[in-house]
């Protein structure tokens, strides 16, 4: 029973593209909480024209075990992260293996010696292929399926990686709780003060004028981030072609923009969470039937994932992460949803998780971002 690998250009090559993409579902057939991604999702991000690849490079394998297919991983040199982090690391992403250690080892063995060669000290992952995408392995929480836009894997990810050499270099955690519930009077009046006070108002994104629109959620997007732990400002290229994929899905109900006397300050952007309908895709495929069962779907769904938020430094003294967290609940009621998660947030930043612990919300998943002195 050997274990081989092989290089493999998923950026220009399709066979070796499809099978990269093929070995989840040979990984999670029989598992009945993984949701397939669209294939047409997963080729976008294999396409050397993403924005992402102009400040990236990346090598990919593939693992075998007598002639299959089980296991596969991506390394990447994301030089914009070096060069405003200060570092000098590499990372790897869109990780998957059998329950075989010697499989991790070799895949993660390729990915660490690509990184060490081009000089790096440190590995550091999964990331797909960054921050600004989906990340992170799943370490608590495998009762419920993921959330669109978020990974999953199967539990023995943790003991394996952990076995290669790799420890914790950060957790990330994902709230949920049901939008059915009372605010504590104390927030209510807190809320309804600096609301007052500061002469803050919403409103909801204007599909209309979609482009200028999120022109005003990148810059708010890059200054609310900016302190964060691993965060990669987003070339405006980049954020362009991310908006361009989410205007077919999104809700405008759930995206509130927040103005402070008549100054945008911060936004919300919460999607529903169409893993409900994927599940019933077939093989990931929109086509021929898929597409069906997905706009049939979108009536059905009734929880949602709030995707990102961000509030400019210069007005987060007033509280106006909790505001628009109330806001987005009561908003979110009226449009017909009852469940919400809240994902990802960094496990030590207080200004989002402690609004969150008061309205009664729970971690129920984290997921973590290893590392690896090389």
């Amino acid at each position: 029973m050997s274990i081989k690998i092989q290089e493999v250009d998923i950026l220009k090559n399709k066979k070796d593209q499809k099978r990269f993409i093929n070995l989840q579902w040979d990984l999670y057939a029989d598992d009945t909480f993984w949701v397939p991604q669209l294939k047409l999702s997963l080729k976008d991000q294999f396409n050397p024209k993403h924005p992402f690849y102009k400040t990236a490079t990346t090598k990919a394998w593939i693992a075998t075990k007598d002639g299959k297919d089980v296991g596969r991983i991506q390394a990447i040199i994301n030089n914009k992260h070096n060069e405003i982090h200060n570092e000098n690391i590499g990372f790897y992403g869109f990780f998957e293996a059998i329950d075989d250690v010697e499989v991790f080892n070799i895949l993660l063995k390729a990915a660490e010696d690509y990184v060490k060669a081009e000089g790096k000290s440190e590995i550091r992952g999964p990331v797909n292929p960054s921050v600004n995408y989906s990340l992170g392995t799943l370490i608590k929480g495998f009762d419920d399926q993921p959330q669109i836009m978020m990974t999953y894997n199967k539990p023995y990810h943790l003991p394996n990686t952990e076995s290669c050499g790799y420890g914790k270099a950060k957790d990330l955690l994902a709230y949920q709780f049901d939008l059915n519930f009372e605010l504590p009077e104390v927030i209510q009046k807190i809320s309804a003060r600096a609301e007052k006070s500061n002469r803050i108002t919403y409103r909801h994104v204007d599909m209309k004028n979609w482009k200028e629109e999120t022109e005003l959620m990148w810059e708010i997007y890059n200054d609310a981030w900016e302190d964060n732990w691993g965060f990669i400002p987003m070339l405006k290229e980049e954020w362009d072609h991310t908006c361009k994929d989410l205007k077919s899905v999104v809700d405008p109900n759930l995206i509130i923009i927040s103005e402070v006397a008549g100054k945008a300050a911060g936004f919300i952007v919460a999607l529903p969470d169409f893993n409900q309908a994927l599940y019933q895709v077939p093989n990931g495929k929109l086509l021929p039937f898929g597409i069906f069962k997905l706009l049939n779907s979108k009536k059905y769904v009734k929880r949602m994932r709030v995707l990102t938020m961000g509030v400019k430094k210069e007005y987060r003294k007033i509280g106006l992460e909790s505001l628009l967290y109330t806001k987005t609940q009561s908003m979110a009621l009226e449009a017909g949803y009852n469940e919400t998660e809240m994902s990802w947030i960094l496990e030590d930043n207080i200004n989002m998780n402690k609004p969150l612990v008061r309205m009664g919300a729970t971690p129920y998943k984290t997921y973590r971002i290893f590392s690896k002195s090389l």
